[in-house]
């Protein structure tokens, strides 16, 4: 494995130069900064979650941090109700995970403070260097491939699904619009994940890190610009995870300017890393990387396959999924969506929706675990409803939609277009 196997070579003239009083202090506070930022935490992916059996040390430690968060916000910042307690939502940008990333800066700060004075003396830090940059590099590569096969095998961006393709545009919120636009291309999907997933395999390798953070840095750009311009709740995770890709790339700041913007030769890069000096350690080292790293692309793939094939090949839908006109029935109810096993939607005359709990029984839908509404096909375009609604007799018949007209579906790809079709 390059990373551990290959002693450190400093290069040319660097091994007699210290490090100024101002980098040696950046270091430090990054160092423990990207350490903590690295250690678990709901809605991050880490590298430590990756070792098998490691759940038992990274729950009670997450737990700490899920205790220590509310006392925080209600005793020093005076926060209340919702906002100071700690509930998993999928928002990576919670009072809650605003606080803790402030905690972090204190405590990076404090022990930047600590550490100075200890060991002031200290004129480099080399070695602690190639050890911090293997630590930020496997997070972040670990983290692309995570977010990358999930758009690979498209299952974060999914196809519109049937209520949207009734729901006005207007009642979209601006995430709503970022995830139906890449659902509703499931190549452009499947290439930014690729992208994702290139920087990260790049990141693996000593040799070609700078290529990789250049990469990650681009394409993680984009996605912190998608979600702070459509107001996705990451911008916090997905603002740190640029500023990795930046602080892998910074020592190669200069020789990138010297070649692509002044036109002169640069000296080669620095690939030096950490390393072990008896040999078994270097090949236990390189079984263990071989090991970790396929344990966890291999995981990853086949957790995508499984996803892909649940929501693409075999996917579970209920016996009425469809979009339907209601013909007779209830005054206010104009369309009926059946998408999801659990769920029946509604899209009333008033241009509302309303959302009923539901349950299927053989030829029997229970809905609100009150009403119960027996279901038959007339014909292949009709269903027609008969039971209970909301306590009284009710029959309801509904027209299906065929959902392949609508525009969005079967516009496709061409490549001649005589006149653009924007509408």
């Amino acid at each position: 494995m390059e990373d551990v196997a290959t002693p450190s070579v400093p290069e040319q003239g660097e091994a007699v130069l210290s490090w100024s009083f101002p980098r040696r202090v950046l270091f430090r506070f990054l160092a423990c900064y990207w350490l903590l930022y690295a250690l678990p935490e709901s809605g991050r992916v880490n590298i430590f979650r990756a070792i098998p059996g490691s759940q038992f040390v990274i729950k009670p430690y997450a737990n700490l941090w899920h205790a220590i968060l509310p006392w925080v916000a209600i005793h020093v910042f005076h926060i209340t109700g919702r906002a100071a307690t700690y509930i998993p939502t999928g928002s990576g940008d919670t009072t809650l995970q605003y606080i803790e990333t402030l905690l972090y800066l204190v405590v990076s700060a404090v022990a930047t403070l600590i550490w100075s004075i200890l060991d002031h003396r200290r004129a480099d830090y080399r070695d602690l260097h190639n050890w911090l940059r293997l630590l930020v590099r496997y997070t972040l590569a670990f983290t692309l491939f995570g977010y990358g096969f999930s758009k690979v095998f498209p299952f974060q961006f999914q196809p519109p699904f049937l209520d949207r393709l009734i729901e006005p545009y207007g009642e979209f919120s601006p995430m709503g619009v970022l995830w139906s636009f890449m659902g509703a291309s499931m190549p452009y999907t499947v290439f930014s994940g690729a992208a994702e997933v290139t920087a990260g395999l790049l990141l693996l390798f000593r040799r070609t890190t700078s290529l990789g953070a250049m990469v990650s840095f681009a394409v993680l750009l984009n996605v912190a610009a998608l979600n702070y311009c459509y107001d996705v709740p990451v911008k916090l995770y997905s603002t740190n995870l640029v500023l990795m890709a930046l602080f892998l790339v910074a020592p190669d700041l200069r020789r990138l300017a010297s070649v692509l913007v002044f036109n002169r030769a640069a000296a080669p890069s620095d690939l030096t890393g950490p390393h072990f000096e008896r040999r078994w350690l270097r090949i236990g080292a390189m079984v263990f990387w071989v090991l970790f790293v396929g344990y966890n692309l291999f995981g990853a793939i086949t957790e995508g396959w499984r996803a892909y094939k649940k929501t693409y090949i075999a996917p579970l839908r209920p016996p009425l999924y469809g979009v339907y006109d209601v013909e007779s029935g209830p005054a206010n109810w104009r369309k009926v969506v059946v998408s999801f096993p659990a769920v029946l939607g509604v899209r009333t005359t008033e241009d509302t929706s309303l959302h009923f709990a539901a349950e299927y029984e053989n030829d029997t839908i229970i809905l609100n675990k009150k009403d119960r509404l027996t279901w038959s096909r007339p014909d292949p375009d009709h269903v027609v409803l008969q039971g209970t609604l909301n306590g009284s007799p009710a029959t309801i018949r509904l027209r299906g939609i065929d959902t392949s007209k609508f525009l969005l579906l079967n516009r496709g790809f061409h490549w001649i277009n005589e006149t653009p079709v924007n509408r």
